[in-house]
């Protein structure tokens, strides 16, 4: 099956997305500057091409009854834990950086709820690029 360009490029993007959410975690984790303008960007990029390419490939997935309806369902599902991630890390985001310039590390300070939005995040992205991997790399 022909791979669009675009799916590819997102499919590549978000693990270079995901790196660029764990590398905040791991500065305010380990005590660092935040990187705001990292975060800004992963935020941006996220909002402008992941989130917009998901919304329009979930639509076109949601009419396309040549997909199985599971695999529908799977799609579905995928796209509301995404976006629920991407959501939750930005609050993250600018939660750690008010806290920070007051000289607390939020992830650091809360390690339940940043262990919990990282495994999120993993179970969010894995199910992405397995639904790329289903969708045009396996056998139909």
């Amino acid at each position: 099956m022909h791979i669009p360009p675009f799916s590819l490029f997102s499919a590549v993007s978000e693990l270079f997305v995901t790196a660029g959410v764990f590398w905040v975690i791991h500065r305010n984790w380990t005590r660092r500057p935040f990187p705001l303008p990292l975060f800004l960007a992963v935020a941006l990029f996220e909002a402008f091409v992941n989130v917009m390419y998901m919304a329009s490939r979930s639509s076109a997935a949601a009419s396309d009854h040549s997909i199985a309806p599971n695999l529908r369902i799977f799609f579905a599902l995928h796209g509301m834990l995404s976006l629920l991630a991407y959501l939750v890390f930005v609050i993250l985001g600018v939660l750690a950086y008010q806290d920070q310039k007051e000289g607390r590390y939020w992830f650091r300070d809360r390690p339940a709820v940043t262990w919990t939005f990282i495994v999120v995040w993993i179970i969010s992205v894995g199910s992405g690029e397995a639904l790329f991997v289903a969708r045009y790399l396996l056998p139909s």
